[in-house]
Formats: C-alpha cells, sequence, structure tokens
C-alpha cells in the first residue's frame, strides 16, 4: 500500500497528517455503531439503547470538532499542495459526511422511542423485514468506504458504486411492502410511517458511503467525481486501474 500520509521530509507533518486521518476513521467506525445500535433498538424495540444512541451522538459532534479543528491547524501550519492538499480537503469531506450519518442513525433511534411511546411496544415484527435489509447493505457499504479511504484505494471506492444500487432496490421493494400493511390493517398506519423514516434514514446513510468513495477517487486522482455518471466511472477507472485498485507509485 503506498500510504499517502507518510513519506515526507518533514516527520512531523507525517505525524500530524496520519494523526487526523486516524480520527476520521475512528469517527467512522463510531457512527457504525451508533447505525447498528440504532437499527437494532428499532427491529429489537430496546428503549434503552435508542436513547443511548440519542445521548451519544453528542460525541460524534464533538468528534467532528476536533478534527475540523486539527486540520485547521494543519493547513496553517504545513500548506500542504498536491496530493497532500487534496487528502486533507478529502478528510474535512468525510468528516462531515460521517457526522451526517451519525444525525441519520439518531434519528432512527428517535423512530423506535415514538413507536414505543405510541404504541406502548416495539414495532410489529413483520414490518422490520427491510429495516434489517438496508441495515446490512447501508453498514456494508459505509464499512467499505472507510476501508478505501484508510488505504486511498480506488477499486474499493468503486465497489461502493457498484453495490450502492441495493440501496435503492431495498427501499422501493420496502415501500410496496409496507403500503400493503395499511391496508390490510390501518391501525398500523403510524408504525409503517416511521419504518419508512428508518429506511429512508438507511438509505441516507448508505448515499454517505458513496459520498466517502467519491472523496478517495479524489485524492488518488486528482479528479472531483462527485457529479459523474457512476456506470460511466466505474467502467473508466476499472480500466486505468487494470486490477490495481492503489495510487500509482
Amino acid at each position: 500500500m503506498n500510504d499517502v500520509a507518510k513519506g515526507h521530509t518533514v516527520q512531523r507533518f507525517d505525524q500530524e497528517l496520519t494523526l487526523v486521518r486516524d480520527q476520521v476513521l475512528a469517527m467512522g467506525q463510531r457512527v457504525l455503531e451508533q447505525v447498528s445500535a440504532a437499527s437494532g433498538a428499532l427491529t429489537e424495540g430496546e428503549v434503552n439503547l435508542a436513547r443511548q444512541v440519542v445521548d451519544r451522538e453528542r460525541q460524534i459532534d464533538r468528534q467532528e470538532m476536533a478534527i475540523d479543528e486539527g486540520i485547521f491547524n494543519l493547513i496553517a501550519k504545513r500548506q500542504p499542495a498536491a496530493i497532500d492538499l487534496r487528502l486533507v480537503m478529502a478528510l474535512s469531506k468525510c468528516t462531515g459526511y460521517l457526522e451526517q450519518a451519525g444525525d441519520k442513525a439518531e434519528q432512527i433511534a428517535w423512530c423506535a422511542l415514538r413507536i414505543r411511546e405510541r404504541e406502548g411496544r416495539g414495532a410489529v415484527p413483520r414490518t422490520l423485514h427491510h429495516v434489517r435489509r438496508l441495515y446490512e447493505i447501508a453498514t456494508r457499504l459505509l464499512g467499505l468506504s472507510l476501508a478505501a479511504l484508510a488505504e486511498i484505494k480506488v477499486d474499493k471506492a468503486l465497489d461502493v458504486f457498484r453495490e450502492e444500487v441495493e440501496l435503492e432496490e431495498e427501499f422501493d421493494a420496502g415501500m410496496r411492502h409496507l403500503m400493503t400493511f395499511i391496508l390490510g390493517d390501518a391501525t398500523l398506519t403510524g408504525q409503517v410511517i416511521e419504518v419508512v423514516f428508518a429506511l429512508r434514514a438507511l438509505v441516507a446513510i448508505g448515499d454517505k458511503a458513496s459520498n466517502i468513495a467519491e472523496q478517495v477517487i479524489f485524492v488518488a486522482k486528482g479528479t472531483d467525481v462527485r457529479y459523474r455518471n457512476k456506470e460511466i466511472l466505474i467502467a473508466t477507472l476499472s480500466q486505468e486501474q487494470g486490477g490495481g485498485g492503489g495510487i500509482s507509485p
């Protein structure tokens, strides 16, 4: 692996850049934990777990602020250029994406709390199949995007793009399925609405994984691909990679 955070003449710069990257990756792991806990709170009807997710959201906010300060100091002291500047800029954007994903996890937790408050119990299990499925997809994408960021691996970033289509397909299937519950039993309407909110939050988390993958490509290739057609991007970069995936030495 070609580590873009190492190899500078000033060793202290290596250390500072690596520290910021590690902080972003640690924030990503905490967000993954939040998504897992929030989804579990909803599917298992665990009110205490949902409350823990809400309380821990403040920790993610504090992490974001600490990383922002570290990035500001790094730019002010080291004035990075070229690939170093791209990495710093990407880490800053990824921090924002992760904070937004953490907010979505909190929203899922609130869905669980509102269902319990309204119904006096957890959600009816048969309404939760697609929550479990979208949770699996979203967390897989987020984990893959973090792995791509850790190594600046284009092939892993492209895998995020390849797999993200599952998000919309599963969401659409979930919406169709949930509508049948309302038609069959109108008393489930409030609960179904909360489940829809949770599904939308999980899709948004998967979207943030795609945003992070875009930043990996920006660092590696020096090209902003945020608004590019993903199918064309996959085809073009896959051909360029030729089975590789890292930054050319």
